[in-house]
Parts: structure tokens; sequence; C-alpha cells
């Protein structure tokens, strides 16, 4: 989960979030540890108190970085973003045996 790194990009302590959250600051250490009892209602909360979606809550650094490379490559033209579909199409595909 995200929390601990999003807590900590924004300056909060536990304690601060925790307060935004309307939580107690031991459910934001239980979650950080990786407890897995949390509900949906303390995700919702903790998310609405960091300003993000449930999801970025859950998602790995990965996912975080794949959404971001999409949404890049929407913001390309049309003939960039060809020009990028070719060049990967280009790595997955298996070169000449020799």
């Amino acid at each position: 989960m995200n929390l601990k790194s999003m807590r900590l990009s924004r300056g909060l302590s536990q304690k601060e979030l925790a307060d935004m959250a309307g939580v107690q600051q031991a459910t934001i250490s239980k979650v950080e540890a990786g407890y897995d009892g949390v509900t949906l209602r303390v995700l919702r909360s903790l998310a609405s108190a960091l300003d993000v979606e449930v999801y970025d809550l859950l998602a790995d650094d990965r996912a975080t970085a794949e959404r971001e490379l999409v949404k890049a490559f929407r913001g390309l033209s049309a003939d960039r973003q060809k020009g990028w579909l070719e060049l990967a199409a280009a790595l997955v595909q298996p070169g000449p045996q020799p």
C-alpha cells in the first residue's frame, strides 16, 4: 500500500493524517505495517484526506508509473503516438533467427 509514501511526501505525521481522516493514529500505523483488515470506510477516509482515489492507496509504484506513462502518451500528437507504438511493437517482436 502506498499510504506511507503518500503521507511522507506531504510531510504529514501519522497523527496529522489520522486527524485529517477522522481515524486513530494506531489505524494509520496498522495500515502502513500491512494490516489487511482495513475497512473500505477507512480507505475512503484516508483517500479523501490525501485527495487521492482509493485505488491510488492500493496501487504499487509500478502501477503508478504505468498510469503516468499512459497519461503522458495520451498527451502526444497522433503522429507521435503512432511512432511510439511502432517502436514498442518492434521491441516485442522476436528478431530474425540465424
